[in-house]
Formats: structure tokens, sequence, C-alpha cells
């Protein structure tokens, strides 16, 4: 829950993971809203909620996970 050496193991600094994540957390709420909208009206963003959650993984991969 808590970890001061979070940034050096995600192997980023500062702002890039500041920027990064509020992105991610966009995203995110896009996500929920989609999917709620999507649970009563299955017609409307069919595979949004899908893509958007593969989008965060995606990019999570990428920006900071890395093999040592």
């Amino acid at each position: 829950m808590w970890d001061l050496h979070h940034l050096q193991k995600a192997h980023s600094g500062y702002f890039k993971h500041l920027f990064i994540a509020m992105w991610f957390n966009l995203l995110g709420l896009a996500m929920v809203i989609t999917g709620v909208i999507h649970a009563f009206i299955p017609w409307l963003f069919p595979f949004t909620p899908y893509l958007l959650a593969k989008k965060i993984t995606r990019g999570t991969e990428q920006y900071f996970i890395q093999d040592d």
C-alpha cells in the first residue's frame, strides 16, 4: 500500500508517472461510464469498456513494466 520505491520499480519519474497515471484514470472513468450505459442499453458501446480496459493494460505494460 505504501511503497517509497514505487517510481524506481516502475522505471518512471514523478511527472511521467503523474501524466500517464492520470491519463489511465480518465480512461478508467470512461470505461465505467460506458460500461454502465452498456449494461442498461446493450446495443450502445458494445465493446468499448473491454477495449478501454485493454488499452490501460497495454499502456501500463508498455510504460511501466520492463524486464530487468
